[in-house]
């Protein structure tokens, strides 16, 4: 039997427009992408490689920038009245220095000594035990007895807390060594930890014979201790925030401007240029047309990154104008989607250019994408228009009304979404508390108190 096909090859072309992701547009992506930071380590990894640039990084930025992005600062133009000094953190002593310190006033056999060094440097940073007592044992030959007393010894040290295995027996462990701890309180954290963390207060009362009101003053008193007692000897790089953008107030007029003083610059090194050009070898010729390419693509990529953080500033700032005009003022609803078809590039470009960068304003210093956020409902009434309120202005309402409550009997999730109708804004229950985790509050039952 034979099969005939209907099936017929052949060559056709075909014209179609496509966009190439070159290493130069790859670049020029991560250029935007960049925080200040980044952007000076990537163009000093550029100058490595390239003799013709020379990177002069950006201005120190102040002590004054280092905050969270919704705190106001103080006084910024005062940070030449700043003690450098009190500025640079100690990190002379570690905690297990200050643990091997302790060891030198003790007497203690070369088996002991060596058990107890074991244990500090099986310590994390906040102090906690990693190891198990047996493992201890068995790498050092000797009884788990022995690595219990040795355990002991550590959990005698300062700080307080120090060499525990959970945050049970740290807490117990300061307890038993603090000269003001309550009646009680040692009883409570041992037998009812979970009970105590989950606010069981009720079963807790009547397992321990004590009322509500005892209850709260060991909780007051617990709180006054440290969970992470090693914490404190952690020395850890300070971070800075530096503003990208700079809005400038005069009466009613706002103004957007880069803060060019924190960029890094790129200089062309048309000495060596020149030098190597003298040479007239061709290939030393080739090479400095591909490095001088090179400098011209990485400027002008940082001046298009310049453009684009500065476009995207004056176009949230229009439509956030009321805000940064009067502080009581909400944030209006803003999307990505928004401010990208307002000045004409793609919605990916939005977000790289918002991505960790920050702006000075005279509310504090905010990172971009703080001022985008989802939208809820307003209802149109005579004392407001109708509208939309962002996500942000519904935080800060639930967290106000959560810090001028009656701890004695604070606001439940219901409560809160009334307390919203009030002011003509719908919302369900489910969203406060969503909202209500996002701003880490607990629920109503865990932040009530007794007295």
């Amino acid at each position: 039997m034979r099969l005939e096909s209907n099936f017929v090859q052949k060559q056709q072309q075909t014209q179609s427009m496509k966009l190439m992701m070159t290493q130069q547009l790859s670049q020029s992506i991560a250029m935007l992408q960049f925080n200040m930071e980044d952007l000076t380590a990537f163009l000093e990894d550029k100058a490595l490689e390239n003799p013709l640039i020379e990177v002069i990084p950006g201005v120190d930025t102040a002590p004054d920038y280092t905050m969270t992005t919704t705190r106001k600062k103080d006084n910024l133009a005062g940070a030449d009245d700043t003690d450098w000094l009190e500025q640079i953190a100690d990190t002379t002593m570690t905690l297990s220095d200050a643990l091997k310190e302790q060891m030198q006033f003790l007497e203690m056999t070369s088996q002991q000594k060596l058990a107890l060094l074991f244990l500090i440097e099986s310590l994390d940073k906040n102090g906690y035990l990693q190891t198990e007592l047996d493992v201890v044992a068995s790498a050092l030959l000797i009884s788990e007895d022995d690595v219990l007393d040795m355990l002991e010894t550590l959990q005698g040290f300062e700080p307080a807390g120090v060499g525990a295995r959970d945050a049970k027996e740290c807490i117990l462990l300061q307890i038993q060594r603090h000269e003001k701890a309550p009646d009680k309180a040692y009883a409570l954290i041992r037998d009812y930890f979970e009970d105590f963390a989950n606010k069981r207060w009720k079963k807790i009362a009547d397992g321990l014979g004590i009322g509500m009101v005892d209850i709260q003053a060991i909780s007051d008193f617990i709180i006054t201790l440290n969970p992470k007692p090693g914490a404190e000897f952690e020395s850890e790089r300070v971070q800075y925030v530096v503003p990208d953008l700079v809005l400038q107030r005069e009466g009613d007029e706002l103004r957007v401007k880069v803060a060019k003083q924190f960029l890094p610059r790129m200089k062309f090194q048309e000495g060596y240029f020149n030098m190597m050009q003298a040479t007239q070898e061709k290939d030393v010729a080739a090479f400095l047309k591909e490095k001088a390419g090179e400098f011209d693509w990485l400027k002008k990529g940082l001046e298009q990154r310049e453009s684009t953080i500065g476009r995207v500033g004056e176009a949230i700032v229009r439509h956030q104008r009321e805000f940064f005009l009067h502080e009581e003022k909400r944030l209006q609803p803003l999307t990505l989607k928004e401010i990208a078809e307002e000045i004409d590039v793609h919605e990916s470009t939005v977000s790289r250019a918002v991505n960790g960068k920050y702006m000075e304003t005279v509310q504090g210093v905010y990172e971009l994408k703080y001022f985008f956020s989802s939208s809820l409902t307003k209802k149109a009434s005579e004392e407001s228009d109708a509208g939309d309120v962002s996500s942000q202005s519904i935080k800060k309402l639930v967290q106000q009304f959560v810090n001028e409550e009656n701890k004695l009997k604070p606001l439940s999730d219901q409560k809160i979404v009334e307390m919203l109708d009030e002011q003509s804004i719908q919302v369900s229950r489910r969203a406060i508390a969503k909202y209500r985790g996002e701003l880490n509050i607990l629920s109503s039952s865990k932040r009530k108190r007794f007295t």
